[in-house]
């Protein structure tokens, strides 16, 4: 019985840093592709991709800040709520 619970502890927290990946991921890879395109139909005296992938690092890192803070805040109000807390 405690192996199976384990075992669902360890799929919880791959599963938890799959999502902080592809929420930091994903606008750089949007970025990425967008600017591809845009460089391919639209080429101007700047590399629209940098541009792209620059602007997604910014968003994507930001997602991430915001995720693991409010994850934090939650965290805080548990262990405040759970009598173990100072108050």
């Amino acid at each position: 019985m405690k192996r199976r619970f384990e075992d669902e502890n360890v799929w919880k927290i791959l599963g938890e840093v799959w999502n902080l990946a592809w929420i930091t991921i994903a606008p750089m890879l949007l970025g990425l592709l967008l600017g591809q395109y845009l460089d391919k139909r639209h080429p101007l005296g700047f590399s629209w991709t940098l541009s792209l992938l620059a602007l997604g690092a910014l968003f994507g890192f930001y997602n991430l800040y915001d995720t693991l803070m409010k994850a934090s805040r939650e965290m805080e109000k548990r262990k405040g709520n759970d009598g173990k807390g100072t108050s």
